[in-house]
């Protein structure tokens, strides 16, 4: 038997009560939104503020000279600007042929009537010998041409009038298509003056000033310092079991504040999982950048278990025993565990509730 003084151990007695399967991670304060701004065409850049500086959502940033682009978009204003004309002149012609049309239109109905009444005189001439079969036969001849021309002329119109129509709906066709092709030079030659997606802080200017750039080059990066979130690093085993909505309590500056989990890592770097969550409640005034911060992450809750208080004691003989207090002596007796929390361990078998056990340190 060994003997020890009682006061030199710590005893704990079982206890029944809730049981929460918990993970405490430890990890920072980094900002939610921090765009990245990148160059629409080959150019020039030209910044107009600096790292650090404050900017306000629609503030302009830095500018792309693109001659190639500036090039393409004048040439194509004017091709839009020759059509738009040739529009106009297309319509004054039209109405110009129209009104040509009718009066044909006008003009061969006159000449109709005027061929009829000829026609009617000589062939009353013709009955009462006064007028010649030769002469006759020319007034006849005069009215079938009148009668033609009177039937054509409607057609004539009609003809006119879609030829002109279609020349001029080809020609709108054109300017339409001509006109995105301007809107959308146009939308590329504005996004060339950079302006700042948000209220934030100019983080890295990418180039040097004057510095000649390449499409889809990045140029610049704000941050966004309205709104925070908190990056932790979780155990690669503990991952298969988080979720996303999970609760989450933020331990920051001896204060706790609520959070859920917003995203889960799909890689595993150094046996650890990146993990971000978001304050659900308000979030903490005066919050920085790299803000070192405790989280942690509720598992499940287990009601009404029989528990003892965590410790060294659970690691004798690789968690198979621990010493039971009866009376002045203390017994080596097996036991099993379940869930194993942050501050609990509950007890499955070999211990019943009120027992007593040594929970300090027992491997001497």
């Amino acid at each position: 038997d060994i003997r020890v003084v009682r006061s030199e151990l710590r005893i704990a007695a079982v206890t029944r009560g809730d049981l929460r399967r918990e993970i405490a991670a430890t990890g920072k304060i980094v900002v939610a939104n921090s765009p990245t701004l990148y160059s629409s065409a080959d150019g020039i850049v030209t910044y107009d503020v600096k790292a650090g500086d404050r900017v306000t959502q629609g503030q302009l940033l830095l500018s792309v000279e693109s001659p190639a682009l500036t090039s393409r978009y004048q040439q194509a204003s004017a091709v839009l600007a020759r059509l738009q004309t040739e529009l106009a002149g297309r319509e004054l012609s039209a109405q110009k042929n129209q009104l040509e049309a009718k009066q044909a239109l006008q003009f061969a109905g006159l000449t109709l009537r005027n061929a009829q009444r000829d026609f009617a005189r000589y062939q009353l001439g013709l009955s009462k010998g006064f007028v010649s079969r030769q002469e006759f036969d020319r007034a006849e001849e005069n009215l079938h041409i009148a009668e033609l021309k009177a039937q054509q002329a409607p057609e004539q119109l009609t003809l006119v009038t879609q030829v002109t129509k279609t020349e001029i709906q080809n020609t709108a066709k054109q300017i339409e298509e001509q006109q995105s092709i301007v809107n959308e030079l146009q939308r590329e030659v504005n996004a060339l003056q950079i302006k700042s997606p948000v209220d934030a802080m100019v983080g890295n200017l990418a180039v040097n000033q004057k510095s000649a750039v390449a499409m889809h080059q990045a140029l610049i990066t704000v941050i966004d310092l309205s709104h925070y979130e908190v990056e932790i690093d979780v155990p690669e085993n503990y991952a298969p079991e988080l979720t996303t909505g999970m609760a989450v309590e933020i331990k920051l500056d001896n204060n706790i504040y609520a959070g859920a989990i917003i995203a889960i890592a799909p890689e595993v770097n150094a046996g650890q999982v990146k993990v971000r969550l978001h304050f659900t409640d308000v979030e903490p005034q005066h919050l920085r950048q790299n803000q070192r911060i405790t989280a942690i992450i509720l598992l499940e809750v287990r009601e009404g278990v029989l528990k003892l208080p965590r410790g060294l004691y659970a690691e004798l003989d690789n968690g198979k025993n621990v010493f039971k207090v009866d009376g002045n002596k203390a017994f080596k007796t097996p036991v099993t565990y379940g869930v194993w929390g942050l501050d609990d361990i509950e007890i499955t078998s070999g211990l019943s509730l009120n027992d007593e056990i040594i929970v300090s340190d027992t491997s001497p």
